[in-house]
């Protein structure tokens, strides 16, 4: 027959982690005595500790090279002060309104992300979504997801440059369009 004191469930544990129930004292004996006030509960026995498992990994490629590419031209033609942020969830740049009736509105941005935001240096304030667009936005889906987001960045009165995805920029031209919409 195995020890109970072993097997005490998550209550016991968590009990335990409290400062209340038994305790192992230093030579393992078992000791039911609670915990002096104002003292930290005893740190969990390795045996009881359960080893916990996260399933994550590094992605091989944070940006796609199309948007790595794009990155670089970005960052060349950013005004001083500016920052580049990449990747950004809608639901980061946007607060849905009366989100106890709007729901749906706020299931909407979740999964979303725009492909850059220049944020103002000094407080970090978003100026200005940047989405580079490859020739996935040609599919049905896609479309309909970039008409969503147009819609979004408007209502929220954030402007949102789309930029054809291309082998080459010229850096003064998307300067240009950039200082144009942050006029």
């Amino acid at each position: 027959m195995s020890d109970s004191s072993n097997n005490s469930g998550c209550l016991g544990i968590l009990l335990n982690m409290l400062g209340f129930g038994p305790t192992r004292s230093a030579t393992g004996g078992v000791s039911n005595s609670s915990a002096s006030p104002g003292a930290l509960p005893p740190a969990l026995p390795v045996s009881a500790q359960k080893e916990i498992t996260y399933p994550y990994g590094l992605r091989d490629e944070f940006l796609s090279p199309a948007e790595i590419s794009f990155f670089h031209v970005l960052k060349g033609v950013m005004q001083p002060g500016h920052y580049l942020i990449t990747k950004v969830r809608l639901s980061d740049l946007f607060y849905v309104k009366q989100p106890n009736v709007n729901q749906a509105a706020r299931n909407r941005t979740d999964g979303k992300h725009v492909d850059f935001v220049v944020c103002d240096g000094g407080s970090m304030q978003p100026l200005l979504a940047i989405e580079l667009d490859d020739a996935s936005h040609k599919r049905k889906d896609s479309q309909e997801s970039d008409d969503f987001k147009n819609r979004a960045f408007s209502a929220a009165g954030l402007p949102l440059l789309r930029v054809t995805a291309a082998r080459a920029y010229l850096p003064q031209e998307i300067a240009n369009r950039i200082q144009e919409l942050l006029r």
